[in-house]
């Protein structure tokens, strides 16, 4: 039954009938790329979560939506969150932070904090590889139950 629910509503979401921005001449559908590692990685996740798949299947769409862009707000802000450890840290380092600027020189000013935090960002993954998580934790540490 879910299966079935689940066939109808990714067919319904996958072709808007109407888009918004549709190019003058074109038949008015939009076709969305099918993924098959994402299908199966999302129909085990709703065999595993059936609950949990329903309260999302019942949300009103308005809702759904709310929901997806408080999702790339929290993206966004944890990112930034992120850059702005990352440039403290460089700040904190002269030396890198000149080399830094001798590389990117060449960028636009408006796109050189972003390349400085995402490099700098790769050069302490290799320079302070994250610690292994402990085998003491429980599997379920750090998971929120009912959401």
């Amino acid at each position: 039954m879910i299966g079935d629910l689940k066939t109808a509503i990714t067919k319904k979401r996958m072709e808007k009938t109407k888009p918004k921005n549709a190019a003058p001449g074109s038949n008015g559908a939009v076709q969305y790329r099918e993924n098959p590692r994402t299908n199966e990685k999302i129909d085990a996740w709703i065999k595993a979560n059936p609950d949990q798949f329903k309260f999302f299947d019942e949300l009103p769409h308005e809702r759904a939506v709310r929901k997806l862009v408080l999702n790339e707000i929290q993206k966004y802000e944890r990112m930034q969150k992120m850059n702005s450890g990352i440039m403290q840290k460089l700040d904190g380092d002269p030396e890198a932070k000149q080399a830094f600027e001798t590389l990117l020189k060449r960028l636009p000013e408006d796109q050189r904090e972003r390349a400085t935090a995402s490099i700098a960002r790769h050069v302490f993954r290799l320079t302070n590889p994250r610690e292994e998580k402990s085998q003491t934790q429980s599997a379920g540490a750090g998971r929120r139950m009912g959401a």
